[in-house]
């Protein structure tokens, strides 16, 4: 014999009901399946913003990373006006380039400073080779830890 406690309900078991906890439950399953979606989206959406800050220098998110091969003026500590202006104009055409194809990003590490270090490339092409090309910026390799002195923008070079 079955006995009923007060309060306790037996679930119900006629094909209807089942039919309903069934719908109810797939309705759960796409509700929980769309707001993962959006979650995700939302997070590749934050990823893939790419900010230039200079013209070395880029951020993905929260992520700097400081592009491989090559050196720019500086901006915000620049050692004269000539740096500042020059920098200026090429953190402007390394946006142009960023904003002009696909951006695959390859980190090869971190600098003293944190930063990730990284080759970056717009439709296949090197952003370093194609800043350096333009004049925006000289070549600038590392190589074993040890980095050469960076040119003085304001010596007329460039």
């Amino acid at each position: 014999m079955l006995m009923r406690t007060p309060g306790y309900h037996l679930p119900p078991t006629g094909p209807r009901q089942f039919r309903r906890r069934a719908a109810w439950a797939l309705g759960g399953i796409v509700v929980c399946c769309l707001v993962i979606y959006a979650a995700l989206t939302a997070a590749r959406a934050s990823e893939s913003r790419i900010v230039a800050v200079d013209g070395d220098t880029i951020y993905v998110g929260d992520e700097a990373i400081r592009i491989v091969g090559l050196d720019a003026p500086e901006t915000y500590q620049a050692r004269c006006e000539s740096e500042r202006q020059r920098g200026h104009r090429a953190t402007e055409h390394l946006r142009y380039l960023l904003d002009a194809g696909h951006i695959a990003i390859r980190r090869q590490g971190r600098d003293r400073y944190g930063r990730t270090l990284a080759r970056v490339y717009v439709d296949g092409h090197d952003v370093a080779r194609l800043m350096i090309a333009a004049g925006h910026a000289v070549p600038y390799h590392c190589h074993g830890g040890r980095c050469p002195r960076r040119i003085d923008w304001c010596g007329g070079a460039g």
